[in-house]
């Protein structure tokens, strides 16, 4: 049986370190103004990334890996030490960007789309997985982790520590013994749902629906003992591509922080993925819960321009769950 209590310690752990960084950054510009004799917004951003790894809590980079060229990582429009900018522009990963902008740790999605569900979609997460691991063997620059120590560990040593998402619940083909493998493989977060309902939860598009056209109106009792069985492993609760009945649900019932790995704020643009104020305040109320931002596009689209997306989105979400 794993100890819950170290678990905990863990997911906070990891949770504090991403949120070190991401409000470390966010509040770059007021300290900076205050301070106008010390180094300028840019540096003093870079240099509290030297000091503490900034976590990316999602990236899509293996998908785009098997879509573009099967999973090959020897391809050369795929190799990650060369600028891919023009090569490989679906992406905009490659280790020198991810070094310019400090990136710490990575986690990497391992994601299969809706269509598997009920069909092959254990095999190919399991792809998926297996090539995240095959990249962070394949590159110095990364370094396979799955702990908070780990990726403390990596940082001290100048690697990228690479961890494993599972971005959608259709991954585990409602098995619970799927669920505790994909732990035992290295896999650290999973998303509830994606843009489809399990057979236990519901995703994002049933909030465009009246209550009595919902399938589930959230979690069923089987997804309930799944929320209970991922606190149980300490793998992390995503909550991004959920319903807001099932974001609701799932905050009461954990029994550790959870995290939106990527999430806009609906306030700001309502976009039904995007995370509204009343789940935000349910959010605040516990310690360790983690809202990342998502700048994609379509989840800020409503917001007038470039430079003015992304500071109200950490604004507005560093106001409600910081203070």
């Amino acid at each position: 049986m794993v100890n819950m209590d170290r678990n905990r310690i863990v997911m906070i752990v990891v949770g504090s370190i991403v949120i070190v960084a991401i409000v470390a950054v966010a509040i770059a510009i007021p300290v900076s103004r205050n301070n106008r004799e010390s180094t300028s917004t840019l540096e003093h951003a870079q240099d509290l990334m030297t000091e503490t790894p900034l976590v990316d809590g999602h990236n899509d980079l293996p998908w785009q890996i098997k879509n573009r060229v099967n999973n090959q990582l020897e391809n050369d429009t795929s190799n990650l030490n060369s600028d891919l900018k023009g090569k490989f522009a679906v992406s905009h990963t490659d280790i020198p960007r991810l070094k310019t902008g400090k990136v710490g740790a990575q986690f990497w999605a391992a994601y299969t789309s809706c269509n598997s569900q009920y069909k092959d979609t254990i095999r190919h997460t399991i792809d998926q997985i297996d090539v995240i691991k095959r990249m962070c063997d394949k590159y110095d620059a990364f370094e396979f982790v799955d702990s908070s120590e780990g990726i403390r560990d990596a940082f001290k040593r100048g690697k990228i520590g690479g961890l494993i998402g599972v971005e959608g619940g259709h991954s585990m083909d409602s098995h619970m013994a799927v669920l505790r493998a994909l732990y035992a493989l290295g896999t650290r977060y999973m998303t509830i749902t994606h843009s489809c309902n399990t057979p236990w939860s519901d995703n994002w598009l049933m909030d465009k629906l009246p209550k009595s056209e919902r399938e589930f109106n959230g979690l069923t009792n089987f997804g309930r003992d799944i929320i209970k069985e991922m606190n149980r492993l300490g793998m992390i609760i995503d909550l991004s591509h959920v319903s807001v009945d099932v974001m609701k649900q799932v905050l009461e019932l954990s029994e550790a922080p959870v995290m939106f790995s990527h999430t806009s704020a609906f306030t700001l643009c309502n976009h039904y993925r995007n995370v509204n104020d009343e789940v935000l305040a349910i959010v605040v109320r516990i310690m360790g819960n983690i809202v990342r931002i998502d700048t994609h596009n379509q989840f800020v689209s409503t917001i007038t321009n470039t430079v003015t997306k992304i500071f109200p989105l950490y604004r507005k979400i560093s106001k409600v769950l910081l203070w």
